[in-house]
């Protein structure tokens, strides 16, 4: 439980982030989306349900700020969370690569899938130009971002994992008492 409601304070800390730091920090009207950083890094070193926890989180954040469609993000991040999950026992965590490689294509999707719902559906069919002016850029920023915030949420999910496992253990040997 504890661990859940640390998830929604640092989910809460990025939108805030995502909200009012990033007009200030932002690079010719681009500025990362902290947001989706959440769903991968947490489904990538915690696992499929707390990547799904923390997508559904961060998606209804996103949306009451940003989407005309309220669902519609939430329900990506979740996909997103989940499929980072299954990264989650595979690969080594001290490994920067994969929860990178992860975000660029979280980003990179979540990116083309607004594309398509929000222009391409009006018959703006300029892809070029929204992939070099919009989306390409974001997932550049919001990687360099998520670099710079791996390892703090590492260090969180590696506090939260031992706290997890001494209350298992606890258990176990309560019951065999």
């Amino acid at each position: 439980m504890k661990r859940k409601i640390t998830e929604l304070i640092i989910i809460l800390f990025f939108y805030i982030m995502q909200v009012s730091a990033a007009r200030v920090i932002s690079i010719a009207n681009i500025s990362p989306n902290w947001l989706i950083i959440m769903p991968v890094f947490f489904g990538f070193f915690c696992g499929k349900n707390d990547g799904m926890f923390a997508g559904f989180f961060a998606g209804i954040m996103y949306d009451l700020f940003y989407s005309g469609l309220f669902g519609f993000t939430a329900l990506i991040f979740i996909y997103i969370g989940y499929f980072s999950g299954f990264f989650n026992q595979k690969y080594e965590v001290r490994e920067v690569l994969i929860p990178l490689a992860l975000v660029i294509t979280a980003d990179f999707g979540y990116g083309f899938i607004s594309y398509i719902g929000n222009f391409l559906l009006q018959n703006r069919l300029n892809v070029g130009f929204f992939m070099s002016r919009f989306i390409l850029p974001e997932v550049v920023y919001t990687s360099l971002v998520s670099l710079l915030i791996y390892h703090p949420i590492h260090y969180f999910c590696v506090i939260t994992e031992q706290g997890k496992e001494r209350k298992k253990k606890g258990k176990i040997d309560e019951r065999s008492v």
